[in-house]
């Protein structure tokens, strides 16, 4: 008897511990429910924004963020709470001992359901470049021209349902992204470690407030679950031109994607013959030229 009740007395602190225990246990990060991509094609850098529905329960919760094997600059990741901040709140960013390609992010919740978060960062290894189709009817008078991008992923990392933007002009770097991917994991606490920041950026790409470095753009908070209107919009922000491609795509890693980025119908066209003598024709060279 006395061996009985000295098992039921062990048993009960046990039973105490555990759901304390499993409040703080790790979150799966749900799917992205989408993504954007924004590929600066002068230097090898692109931003990345992933939007998800985080599934909270009332307490602490912690969620862990691994970029293994990818080209993910870890200095830049950022966390942003989209929806019930005044309930929701991070608390802060510790990093697992002894690795390089993981964070948890340790969030406090008063209630328990889904919210909308974003993760930022910048990545490596993805790439873009254009190509146009044109084809005349047949008395050669119009043309219809289609534009094409090529995205080419060798950032070691998958982004589906990706709207795809492109930057045309010249940025300049403090540090390589790709530098900034490979770094060795950080020799102090993982307590001591503060939230990144991108620090790596040089002040024409972005601009410091209240202690961090905010990125410069022209449009607005990125809506995952809002269409586009199918057309390129175009934006000039300082030294560069932003293009948005219409639609949403998967761009898979180590698999070039085909987007189209412009068509344009009936476009005027004019048969021009040409008479040289410079390389020694003696015929003349046609030509087709848009109106």
């Amino acid at each position: 008897m006395r061996i009985g009740l000295f098992s039921v007395r062990l048993l009960l602190p046990l039973a105490l511990v555990t759901p304390a225990l499993a409040a703080v246990d790790l979150v799966t990060l749900p799917a992205r429910e989408g993504t954007q991509l924004t590929i600066y094609n002068s230097e090898d850098i692109t931003m990345v924004r992933e939007h998800r529905l985080l599934t909270v329960k009332e307490g602490i919760n912690r969620i862990q963020f691994s970029w293994a094997s990818t080209l993910i600059d870890p200095t830049s990741i950022e966390f942003r709470i989209l929806d019930k901040q005044d309930k929701v709140d991070l608390v802060d960013t510790t990093f697992p001992a002894g690795r390089n390609d993981a964070l948890q992010w340790n969030i406090m919740s008063q209630i328990a359901g889904k919210i909308p978060v974003e993760i930022r960062y910048f990545t490596s290894g993805i790439t873009w470049s254009a190509d146009y189709v044109g084809i005349a009817n047949e008395d050669e008078t119009k043309l219809n021209v289609t534009g094409y991008v090529r995205v080419t992923n060798g950032s070691g990392e998958v982004y589906d349902n990706t709207q795809t933007r492109l930057v045309v002009g010249k940025i300049n770097l403090v540090e390589k992204i790709a530098d900034l991917a490979r770094r060795p994991a950080p020799e102090t606490k993982p307590d001591d470690m503060p939230l990144p920041v991108f620090g790596h950026i040089s002040r024409n790409f972005a601009r410091r407030e209240h202690g961090k470095y905010v990125i410069e753009e022209a449009d607005k908070l990125f809506d995952a679950k809002k269409e586009l209107p199918k057309q390129v919009i175009k934006q000039g922000l300082s030294e560069y031109f932003l293009f948005t491609i219409e639609g949403r795509e998967d761009i898979k890693d180590k698999e070039p994607k085909r987007l189209v980025a412009l068509k344009v119908a009936e476009v005027p066209l004019e048969s021009i013959y040409k008479l040289t003598d410079r390389t020694g024709d003696q015929g003349f060279t046609k030509r087709l030229s848009g109106k």
